[in-house]
């Protein structure tokens, strides 16, 4: 039996720095994707954060476009970025009688523990964590799904005792970014499908596992990542005298480093993330001693190399500032 197992979608249209049309488009291209990959597996399990935040009308209508095309059973447990209080999720809405559609489509928000073909799941949603209701492990082969920070060295600590979680040999997770199997556990993040952030590592991959189950006494199985090559948000450190380039496939946004006066010249875009001054810190001593706000400020000017002093100074005297 093979499981599809996927977290931490993020849909997310309204971001600073994201052309909407071309988010959406990405989105589209995942659950395409998504679509061909359940057709392989026998269940997909969504451990958590489908949502960055409270969706908006139009983030709302994209995740129903994907509900409406899934063809298998399908299982989502609310994370983190649904919650509106400890123990409660707005997704509890989509999980009322009827909100949603497709009968292959089950929102989980409280424990549950479901059969599905030969596999048998424990759905442990976030917040049921936050209470620490942990559910009782019924059978030798049953899979734990739920949504849990673990730890990552040196600053982020585990937000829950994953000794807790021993009894179990399969371990479904949601919540870091980046797919991994965790410390010693029988534990794996699948990671993020896409990168919900800008990244610096174009090579970073992103993507969902593909665990098949094998028919044995000891409960054996596979996990596997499959590398989804969607399209990414990317951040690029230049020189202030090279181009900034349009990506057809990624999007890329560029912070730009030059002096100040170059820096001046260079006009705000859709690619234009931030501008970095490079001046040397050692040269930033001014002596002020004993000099009028105008001098101070004609001395300052000089220091950032800034040609047009006069019209400056002209338009600082007319505030009527007693100089």
């Amino acid at each position: 039996m093979k499981i599809l197992h996927s977290a931490d979608w993020h849909i997310l249209l309204h971001k600073k720095k994201v052309p909407y049309d071309w988010q959406i488009n990405r989105f589209k291209t995942f659950f395409h994707k998504l679509n061909a990959l359940e057709q392989t597996c026998e269940v997909h399990i969504i451990s958590g954060d489908i949502f960055d935040k409270k969706p908006e009308a139009d983030e709302v209508c994209l995740f129903l476009s994907y509900i409406n095309s899934v063809k298998v059973p399908t299982y989502i447990i609310p994370g983190n970025h649904e919650a509106t209080k400890k123990g409660e999720s707005f997704l509890e809405h989509f999980a009322q009688e009827n909100a949603i559609k497709n009968e292959n489509v089950h929102i989980i928000t409280k424990n549950k523990y479901v059969e599905e073909g030969s596999a048998r799941f424990q759905f442990f949603p976030y917040g049921e964590m936050q209470l620490d209701n942990l559910p009782t492990k019924k059978h030798e082969k049953d899979i734990l799904v739920t949504h849990i920070r673990g730890e990552v060295p040196p600053h982020i600590t585990a937000e829950y005792d994953f000794e807790k979680l021993r009894p179990w040999k399969l371990i479904l997770l949601g919540d870091l970014h980046f797919p991994h199997k965790y410390l010693d556990y029988p534990a794996y993040y699948s990671g993020s499908p896409l990168n919900v952030t800008f990244d610096r590592d174009a090579n970073r991959k992103y993507g969902v596992n593909i665990i098949t189950l094998f028919t044995s006494e000891d409960f054996s199985y596979r996990v596997e990542f499959k590398n989804l090559k969607l399209p990414k948000l990317l951040r690029k450190t230049i020189n202030v005298k090279d181009k900034m380039t349009k990506d057809d496939f990624n999007h890329v946004v560029y912070e730009v480093t030059g002096s100040i006066d170059e820096l001046s010249k260079i006009k705000n875009s859709d690619l234009l993330d931030k501008k970095i001054a490079t001046q040397p810190v050692e040269d930033s001593k001014l002596d002020l001693k004993n000099k009028s706000l105008v001098e101070e400020l004609e001395l300052y000017l000089e220091f950032l190399k800034i040609k047009d002093t006069k019209t400056i100074i002209k338009d600082y005297k007319d505030l009527n500032i007693n100089v």
